[in-house]
């Protein structure tokens, strides 16, 4: 990678951590019944990060075509269905493949009644961190690192700078559950694994930013809203969404490169 690609990178996170964190601190002296408020505000870190970058390279018509990703539907809608459906696919098998150990199946904690899960997982595109953080994951950082380094290795950088970003909740009294109520390294495990596979789809998306948006609001759901990051589920989910995304990953490499063998040379 070129010095200006880690640098506007290096740019992104610091960006989105420097508008974050000071709210997420907020948490800190602020009351319980209001300190939701500082933790929604600091997630749209990423994408204020994604807009004032693009807006010092290619003003207002690159900011207006990153934020324009959102609505790009033709190309997001049935990759957007798919990767719900893989999300929710890789969390019944880890819930499934735990039982065989002796932990019954089941919501762990008070979770909403199933037939609400598509609810659920709407509601959480708009709380939270999928519409506020994707413009900057999948819509900035990944195609500028994807360029130099390919999918795979950009999605692991995104992942390990999502995983990192999130530090301050592990350590904040009560604010454990925005990051699933699991352990740092379990939890910057799945945002690798997430990002390879919401990179790679947003990719195939043509950069629609839907699906990353309803994978990662899927992700909220079954491992936030559900409780399928309970510890006995943990070691499960995390192999599974890894296993996951390296299968992704080697599908889009091998149809990239057969697609590119069999297009006649100009």
């Amino acid at each position: 990678m070129t010095r200006r690609v880690v640098g506007r990178f290096l740019s992104f996170i610091g960006l989105a951590a420097l508008w974050a964190w000071p709210f997420w601190l907020l948490t800190s002296v602020l009351p319980d019944s209001v300190d939701i408020v500082a933790i929604l505000a600091g997630a749209w870190g990423p994408t204020v990060a994604a807009v004032v970058l693009t807006w010092r390279a290619s003003g207002r018509d690159g900011v207006r075509a990153l934020l324009s990703k959102y609505l790009a539907w033709r190309t997001g809608l049935l990759p957007a269905v798919g990767v719900v459906v893989s999300v929710l696919a890789t969390t019944v098998a880890a819930v499934w493949v735990t039982s065989l150990g002796g932990v019954p199946p089941g919501l762990p904690g008070q979770s909403p009644p199933l037939l609400f899960l598509p609810v659920v997982i709407l509601v959480n595109v708009f709380l939270g961190g999928p519409l506020a953080e994707e413009a900057g994951w999948r819509g900035f950082a990944h195609p500028l690192l994807r360029e130099r380094v390919g999918p795979g290795v950009a999605g692991i950088i995104v992942g390990l700078g999502w995983g990192l970003w999130h530090a301050p909740l592990f350590f904040l009294p009560g604010q454990g559950f925005v990051v699933g109520g699991t352990d740092p390294l379990a939890f910057i495990a799945l945002t690798i694994s997430w990002s390879v596979l919401f990179g790679v789809v947003t990719e195939r998306a043509d950069w629609s930013l839907l699906p990353a948006v309803f994978g990662h609001a899927t992700v909220n759901t079954a491992l936030g809203t559900y409780g399928f990051l309970a510890a006995f589920y943990r070691p499960a989910v995390v192999v599974g969404f890894a296993v996951v995304a390296a299968g992704v990953l080697v599908v889009h490499l091998a149809s990239t490169r057969l697609s590119d063998s069999t297009t006649p040379a100009a």
